[in-house]
């Protein structure tokens, strides 16, 4: 049952400029409120808004250096750079997975180049454009699962931890501001202490118990948050919509979505001229691939991906076009 949905009987400004009025614009209520809310959408216990999803996606991979050590991360390289910058920065081994026909991680690939040692395996697939799950999504079982869904706000996949963008194009959106799911306990109380300098309340001061930064959302962006909630599936139901008409207008080629996608963008494999038809229309393909970055370089070889590539074209289903 779509819980939120709703026609707006009231200024959807009226909590924004109220939070403002009151100076409420730090760390507050509707931050708490925002994340019990969001677990609707998360399917976990524990959901953490954080300022942006790189944040996020950096206190995952410092929790689990915390815990693992140094890990193999194997993640696509068709992917933004933040969360596979923060795998680096604390030291994992970042290996770079092919995409499959759809642009998702493909696990043939992950199997072929998985290396036998002792270091834990984390996987860390990407929901490209919107979709909720990977077809034929098959694992060992004793990875830990780290699901980017910063363009899905529905993720059916399963995970450890899974991480969401809400920035002003998102399905769910703010100025700015991110969110860590999960169902660990331990997980999350170490997300929340950490996304506020490390400190823990002790009574009417606190002790700084663990590393940490300023990583939590603040009082505004998550009155935003909660006003977006509210047009979340009538808005999806407009990008849907735009979606079938492209198919209906002769689009065949438009990869495909899922019951629980949020249909961020529809994405073509055009086999020739997609850089044409990108440039003149001042679409892009969305991400370089990271691998053949200056910084990311590694020598990797992924054929499939760098040959797809040129291919993409990314198709907005904003809900205002």
């Amino acid at each position: 049952m779509r819980i939120f949905e709703t026609k707006f009987k009231y200024d959807e400004l009226e909590n924004i400029i109220e939070v403002i009025k009151n100076g409420e614009l730090g760390f507050g209520k509707n931050v708490k409120s925002f994340e019990n809310i969001f677990s609707f959408f998360s399917k976990k216990d524990y959901n953490t808004a954080t300022n942006s999803a790189s944040a996020a996606a950096f206190m995952i991979f410092a929790y689990l250096k915390e815990i693992y050590g140094v890990c193999d991360i194997y993640t696509p390289s068709l992917a933004f750079t933040s969360p596979a910058w923060a795998a680096k920065h604390f030291g994992h081994n970042l290996i770079f997975v092919e995409v499959n026909k759809n642009l998702l991680f493909d696990c043939e690939h992950y199997f072929n180049v998985r290396k036998d040692n002792k270091r834990k395996k984390v996987l860390m697939p990407i929901l490209y454009g919107g979709v909720s799950t990977i077809d034929n999504w098959e694992v060992v079982g004793d990875e830990i699962i780290v699901v980017d869904s910063a363009h899905c706000v529905t993720p059916t996949i399963e995970s450890h931890f899974t991480f969401f963008s809400f920035h002003p194009y998102k399905p769910i959106c703010s100025s700015d501001g991110g969110m860590i799911s999960t169902n660990l306990k331990v997980a999350d109380d170490y997300f929340r202490s950490y996304r506020n300098f490390g400190r823990i309340n002790t009574g009417d001061y606190y002790n700084i118990n663990q590393e940490g930064f300023k990583f939590y959302m603040n009082n505004l962006n998550a009155t935003i948050a909660l006003e977006s909630i509210k047009k979340y599936y009538y808005n999806l139901d407009i990008r849907k919509e735009t979606y079938l008409d492209m198919g209906y207008a002769g689009l065949s080629d438009l990869l495909p979505h899922d019951d629980y996608s949020s249909y961020y963008f529809a994405t073509r494999i055009k086999e020739e001229g997609a850089n044409e038809f990108n440039k003149d229309s001042g679409l892009q393909r969305h991400y370089p691939l990271l691998h053949l970055t200056k910084y990311y370089k590694d020598g990797s070889k992924l054929p499939f991906t760098e040959k797809i590539h040129n291919k993409i074209i990314n198709l907005p289903l904003w809900a205002h076009l």
